[in-house]
């Protein structure tokens, strides 16, 4: 399982990595850290071919310097249908706006809108049976 985490607060890819490494015993096959949507889509469309270097998941955050979630999301869905995995996306982020909320669900592959803090329930949600969860 590959994942990709977008975010500009360093302390949120440590915390998703602690909880997956802490609650599920499957291995993922790599986790790409970036606070810059900008270099995960030259990377997505670097390897657009290859679908063994692409992420099955993007957790990404929406309030973002420089390039924020929203503009992440109208580029990647302009690029996606040149990709050859499907990626499934979840915004993650701090904001409880109905606005906000609801505009992430006009994206199809935007699969949830997750309010930080990330939960064990909500990671559970996501993997499923994808990752064991550890006894």
């Amino acid at each position: 399982m590959k994942l990709i985490i977008i975010d500009d607060e360093p302390i949120q890819h440590f915390i998703l990595d602690r909880m997956l490494g802490r609650y599920f015993s499957s291995e993922k096959d790599g986790t790409m850290h970036s606070d810059s949507g900008t270099v995960i889509l030259e990377f997505l469309n670097k390897h657009k071919n290859n679908a063994d270097e692409l992420p099955d998941i993007i957790f990404l955050d929406l309030h973002m310097p420089i390039m924020n979630g929203w503009d992440f999301l109208e580029r990647f869905k302009k690029i996606r249908k040149d990709i050859s995995k499907s990626i499934n996306i979840y915004v993650i982020s701090s904001s409880i706006d109905p606005v906000d909320i609801s505009r992430s669900k006009r994206y199809s592959f935007v699969k949830d809108y997750i309010v930080k803090p990330v939960t064990l329930p909500m990671l559970t949600k996501i993997f499923g049976d994808g990752l064991p969860v550890k006894n």
